[in-house]
């Protein structure tokens, strides 16, 4: 999981924000602080992911502590939260992650989160954890827990052993942000080598390939099969 610190003064906007990552699942929540420089000593003995800063906050500006922190050795990212839009310029241009505008919901929230997962991944090649919004309700799947993804009417499906999720991005875009057992075999397909439980030649050269749990069965290409037998040594 993500580790996280909140750098705020206002209570309820803390206590907010906290609520809403607890519900989101996706975050270790490991420090807060109201008092901006106090905090700029502590948090260099931190290991963190990601750092949300209120942007009016006592003794300094949200963009000047920010700017003293990177300065102070911090690496991670930075997302600030603030009701005015006038700094989202000055954010952006010293590399913050996103800028979050009070009031925002849980859904912007995750879409920030995510932002910050890509990058950590990027950085680390660690397990990837994905959003799937439906209905108003927005969830946080686990990459290792995904077996296939499917483009279907045009949306991109996740499936797990237990679920279907439906995914806001390309199959392009998300074969950029998966780890290496994720292949396209298919046009509209991906799957998860490390979920495989049986291929079989199929009429069109390719194969039909049954994931383990879902037992959802995917249709590869000839050449997903090529590369496929070349993965797999089959």
């Amino acid at each position: 999981m993500l580790k996280v610190a909140i750098i705020e003064d206002e209570k309820p906007a803390l206590d907010k924000l906290t609520s809403q990552l607890e519900e989101l699942n996706l975050c270790t929540l490991v420090y807060t602080n109201s008092r901006p420089v106090a905090s700029l000593t502590e948090l260099q003995d931190l290991e963190l992911d990601v750092v949300f800063v209120d942007i009016n906050l006592p003794q300094i500006n949200g963009v000047a502590f920010a700017k003293r922190l990177i300065q102070d050795g911090y690496s991670g990212q930075l997302i600030f939260t603030t009701a005015y839009s006038e700094f989202a310029v000055d954010a952006f241009d010293m590399g913050a992650t996103d800028y979050l505008l009070k009031p925002y919901d849980t859904e912007r929230l995750a879409l920030a989160l995510n932002r910050v997962n890509h990058k950590v991944v990027g950085q680390q090649k660690t397990t990837q954890t994905l959003t799937s919004k439906f209905v108003g309700k927005v969830c946080m799947i686990e990459v290792n827990h995904i077996e296939a993804i499917k483009l279907e009417h045009g949306q991109a499906i996740a499936y797990t052993p237990s679920q279907s999720y439906p995914l806001d991005f390309a199959l392009d875009d998300l074969m950029h942000m998966l780890p290496s057992q994720f292949v396209r075999v298919h046009r509209d397909s991906i799957l998860n080598t490390h979920r495989i439980d049986t291929l079989e030649r199929w009429v069109t050269g390719g194969y039909l390939i049954t994931l383990q749990n879902s037992r959802i069965q995917i249709t590869s290409s000839r050449n997903g099969a090529k590369l496929l037998k070349k993965i797999l040594n089959l």
